[in-house]
């Protein structure tokens, strides 16, 4: 039970705070009702100034055709009239859109976007930059690899300044460093981090065939490597299995080392002689019937059932496959369920099954749940032992910007005053040793799409899915990023929104980590409002999908209850601040509710008599019709009526493991589990505001209209 006398508050509440300074955050985004529209609007005009001033600087003794007599002609109004018309009518139609800017905007992973982002991308866009090519993007491509940079020592990769081609190159103490670069979206993200794996798998078997068979290469007949035991051993001697499963840096760092001890054979003749024998020159079928006629099974990928759907996508436009990912279930939580995924990787050991890659997922996109990274690292060690390698993919493409949370300026690691529980922060830690991580600046970086991104551990994983074309890139010292990944054109504008941002929102705790750390107490304050609708006479339940603490460990009713009357009094309607300086207030708070800012929950109704409703398609369509009520559809004329936006999803049974849909029907009073898609609702916070607004919270907001709608559904359908 949580019971203290007024002294033992006083003394809890004696720590110092962290200084409160909100207020900046205030400068960063035009606001949900345009405040700082004036200062926006002059930034805006200084782009077009500026872009303006650069075309009349450029050769200004050269003609120009728009002359003063040419607006006064009848063709040239007639056009800006039928310009302004048409606009005018966009204006218009664009009104209609969601007003995800709105404090009742509470739903998707995209809020409002910040000024200095949409600023860098205005004024890029004036140019229209293609980060495609060096030639075409001079400016863009350079702010690229800088923000690459942001993102790699964002996620705790080691990296190296930019540097132009006549300096010299300072390699970090081990000489790995990282490499990122912006792509549309995670979706491509993922998709390129699955093809690097995928070329890394079978590098050193293209490379052994490469040099029994090509002139040029027979020099590197006694090339060695170092094998998973630490051995070292000639590549010409290391069977198909251990050329499976040769360490990750040591493969990628042949083509240095060749290179570096052969200089007679130039780089671009090793990849011309090595990729006749790649997998990417002759694609599965001919890859396993010459090389791997040994290898009875197909390569998998490992992903959690909570995976996002670009990795079935994925594996089926890489050739893999989609039966050939290995899904790890979850647990009785939404996290992935570590002891399955280490039985996955004992049956691969046993059955000599290649693994390509695991995914581990920082930020479940429907329950804001971070997989316990660690735990994967551990496994990979474990089975290292036993001769099979993989990469590690962190998918972060919502939860990438979270870490910013603990990183500081002044690199002290105080984190009592975060809002995270100590397992969360663990796994942030851990990104540093994954091999490749997916983040979206589009999601929690608050900038415009498309700019999703990517970013490898060693930089030398680039070129495993690097193809230069000499129309796109004519070699040389040409520093470019276009080469690398799956898209072809794209706007430097993306580049220049999130350098922009990040120069101004930095990417720790002064920046990203304040606003994140804002939207976090704001989750958890939610999720303590939501919980503690138990406290009270309503025609029906809510079931937050993470328990309260009181009730994971087990703990008697009246000790829930208790918990809950701690919610009410010290955590919900109390300042951060001051949470943050009640140590046991605070020690509750970063241990319970979810993981990040998505909160997910399910309402089930009580029956006329008082009782239950047992009936799980009922539940389900209760909470579907409370998601049609807060969303938006195509063709909606009322927007302005819908009081607050939430979002949906289902457990499935068919996905989820069948001791997490137990005991969630458990929980929720339903009978024994059915076949039935039980549909919840997500809201996601990314207003830093919403606990600070000039008319206190807003989340008694929230929960007033979840409230009153879910009432007005009972009685409309199960009265």
């Amino acid at each position: 039970m949580i019971t203290e006398t007024l002294l033992d508050r006083d003394l809890a509440l004696s720590k110092p705070t962290r200084k409160d300074d909100i207020n900046k955050t205030g400068a960063w985004f035009l606001g949900s009702k345009g405040e700082n529209a004036d200062w926006f609007s002059k930034m805006i005009l200084e782009a077009i100034q500026a872009n303006t001033e650069v075309r009349n600087s450029y050769f200004p003794e050269d003609p120009h055709f728009i002359t003063q007599e040419i607006k006064e002609s009848e063709e040239y109004q007639n056009s800006l009239t039928t310009l302004e018309e048409e606009y005018h009518k966009l204006l218009k139609e664009l009104k209609k859109s969601a007003p995800f800017f709105s404090m009742r905007s509470a739903g998707h992973m995209l809020w409002d976007i910040n000024i200095p982002s949409i600023l860098g991308y205005f004024s890029a866009l004036l140019y229209n930059q293609n980060n495609v090519a060096a030639e075409t993007s001079p400016v863009t491509t350079l702010l690229e690899m800088q923000v690459g940079n942001d993102l790699c020592e964002m996620l705790g990769y080691k990296t190296t300044p930019i540097h132009a081609p006549n300096q010299d190159f300072q390699p970090t103490e081990s000489g790995i460093v990282g490499w990122g670069h912006i792509t549309c979206d995670g979706t491509v993200a993922n998709i390129e981090g699955l093809w690097m794996a995928r070329n890394l798998k079978f590098y050193a078997i293209a490379l052994q065939n490469a040099i029994r068979n090509e002139k040029i290469l027979k020099p590197l007949s006694t090339l060695e490597i170092k094998t998973l035991r630490g051995e070292n051993k000639r590549l010409l001697e290391v069977n198909i299995w251990e050329s499976l499963n040769l360490p990750i840096d040591e493969v990628l760092a042949l083509p240095s080392i060749i290179t570096e001890n052969h200089p007679e054979i130039t780089i671009e003749e090793l990849e011309k002689a090595t990729s006749k024998y790649s997998i990417q020159t002759l694609g599965f079928f001919n890859f396993y019937q010459q090389y791997l006629s040994g290898v009875s099974q197909a390569p998998v990928a490992i992903t959690p059932n909570t995976q996002h759907y670009s990795w079935p996508k994925a594996a089926a436009l890489l050739g893999l496959g989609q039966q050939n990912l290995r899904i790890v279930p979850n647990g009785k939580t939404t996290r992935m369920d570590i002891d399955r995924l280490d039985a996955i990787l004992a049956d691969c050991v046993e059955n000599q099954i290649p693994v390509i890659s695991a995914v581990a997922i920082i930020g479940t996109t429907q329950e804001g749940a971070v997989d316990d990274l660690e735990k994967v690292l551990q496994l990979r060690e474990k089975y290292r032992k036993k001769g099979l390698e993989f990469t590690i993919h962190g998918d972060a493409a919502w939860g990438g910007y979270f870490p910013s949370m603990i990183r500081s300026k002044d690199g002290s690691n105080d984190f009592s005053y975060l809002p995270i529980s100590d397992y969360v922060v663990r796994q942030y830690q851990m990104l540093a040793h994954t091999d490749s991580i997916t983040i979206d600046p589009h999601k929690a970086g608050y900038v415009p799409y498309p700019a999703g991104g990517l970013c490898y551990r060693n930089s030398a994983m680039r070129n495993l899915v690097a193809f230069t074309a000499p129309v796109v890139f004519h070699g040389g010292l040409d520093p470019t990023v276009g080469v690398y990944g799956v898209e072809g054109s794209k706007p430097g504008a993306a580049a220049a929104s999130v350098y922009l941002s990040h120069r101004v929102i930095e990417t720790n705790q002064d920046g990203y980590g304040k606003i994140l750390s804002e939207c976090t107490f704001a989750a958890k304050k939610f999720y303590a409002e939501l919980a503690c609708m138990d406290l009270e006479d309503n025609p029906f339940v809510c079931i937050p999908l993470i328990e309260l603490p009181a009730a994971k460990e087990g703990k008697s009713k009246n000790e829930i209850i208790d918990e809950l009357l701690f919610l009410k009094s010290r955590i919900i309607d109390v300042p951060n601040q001051e949470i943050i300086a009640d140590k046991p207030a605070m020690e509750l708070l970063k241990n319970m509710g979810q993981d990040q800012t998505i909160v997910t929950y399910m309402f089930n109704f009580k029956n006329a008599d008082g009782t239950l409703n047992t009936d799980p398609k009922k539940m389900s369509d209760l909470n579907n019709e409370l998601y049609n009520r807060l969303s938006f559809h195509p063709w909606q004329d009322d927007i302005e009526k819908t009081p607050l936006i939430v979002t949906a999803s289902e457990f499935d049974p068919n996905n989820y493991c069948k001791k997490f849909m137990t005991y969630l029907y458990s929980r929720a009073g339903l009978s024994k589990v059915e076949d039935v898609p039980l549909n919840f609702i997500i809201s996601t916070f990314m207003n830093p505001w919403i606990a600070a607004t000039n008319q206190g919270e807003l989340l008694k907001t929230y929960i007033q209209v979840l409230k009153d709608t879910v009432v007005d559904i009972i009685n409309e359908k199960y009265r």
